[in-house]
């Protein structure tokens, strides 16, 4: 008889076995305490392993159909399992969203099938679930076989991540002139920045495949959790005399690590090219410096004005990720 993965969500008795899965590349001393560890923040609310799912060895005759189909609760109780072969990691975000890192599955003949599994099944689950954007963000030690795993489970890769920093105490050895009314976001009269911001997505070379995707409420929600978030620190910058030429610059520090993050810089047609993307990224030093040494951004490679001016403003990169994405348009399934 051929054996086969069932594929459903880790229960809490069984999360320690996964875990143990999931950490299978760190040493086995250190992997019993992180998983210690994990365990118990899971307990204290600092974790939310929720989204932990887990592939459990069994008859492909008892479970071919469900090992690609979203979950629809617990394994009856006559229902064989085995040991826990595979595991598989993802978080809800905010938005709409979620984030996914690769699967882990014990090495065996059917470790691609069963990793192809754990991503398909969880994936389907999301889209029942109502989530758009799902998101992993892959390192150099994953980008081979993890990507494959990823990619056979219905997440291709479409671009990579350049992760930039910079000294926020150096200024800007050309500051450009203020040509930008600074003024900070009102959460309680948004109307302004909605629109901009909404203008700043028309023809963006930045991750256009989530264009259009979630609302742009969504979209707000998304930048909200990221960092802290402070209104004063989001910012509309207006060329005078032009309302629609402006640029949206989104800061946010980090917890726990002495640095900002640009969460988000777009400028509204109008304002591009015309050098008000370094004006852009003067305000964020002069915003950044009293309070972080290090200012840092994420961007998208194909997004060449982009790179181009961070190059030229000082940026220096310190790391790249591969990107895996999969969208859920409206429509598509799931909750509207």
């Amino acid at each position: 008889m051929t054996w086969g993965p069932l594929v459903e969500p880790c229960p809490p008795a069984a999360r320690a076995e996964a875990l143990q899965v999931l950490y299978q590349r760190i040493p086995p001393a250190i992997r019993a305490k992180l998983v210690d560890e994990v365990l118990r923040e899971a307990e204290s609310g600092q974790v939310d392993l929720a989204g932990l799912w887990a592939a459990w060895e069994r008859p492909w005759g008892l479970s071919a159909a469900r090992a690609h189909a979203p979950a629809q609760g617990v394994d009856p109780p006559s229902a064989p399992r085995g040991r826990i072969v595979g595991a598989f990691l993802t978080q809800a975000l905010a938005g709409r969203a979620a984030a996914v890192w690769a699967p882990e599955v014990l090495p065996s003949l059917r470790r691609t099938a069963t990793a192809a599994a754990l991503v398909r099944t969880a994936l389907a689950d999301l889209r029942r679930r109502g989530f758009r954007v799902i998101q992993a963000v892959l390192d150099e030690s994953a980008q081979g076989r993890g990507a494959g795993d990823l990619i056979r489970g219905g997440m291709p890769r479409v671009t990579e991540l350049v992760y930039l920093e910079r000294d926020t105490r150096i200024p800007l050895a050309d500051p450009p002139p203020p040509r930008l009314a600074w003024r900070s976001f009102d959460p309680e009269q948004p109307d302004t920045f909605c629109r901009l911001l909404q203008a700043t997505y028309i023809a963006s070379l930045d991750m256009p495949e989530l264009d259009g995707i979630r609302s742009l409420q969504e979209v707000i929600e998304g930048h909200r959790a990221t960092g802290r978030f402070v209104p004063s620190r989001w910012r509309i910058g207006q060329v005078e005399g032009e309302p629609e030429a402006a640029a949206l610059l989104l800061l946010a520090d980090i917890p726990d690590r002495e640095v900002w993050e640009v969460v988000y810089l777009g400028l509204t047609p109008p304002a591009r090219g015309r050098g008000l993307g370094r004006a852009a990224i003067a305000q964020a030093l002069e915003l950044a410096a009293p309070h972080a040494p290090r200012l840092e951004l994420a961007v998208d490679l194909r997004n060449t004005p982009a790179t181009r001016l961070y190059a030229s403003t000082g940026f220096v990169p310190f790391d790249r990720r591969s990107v895996h994405l999969v969208v859920f348009p409206p429509g598509a399934g799931g909750p509207p």
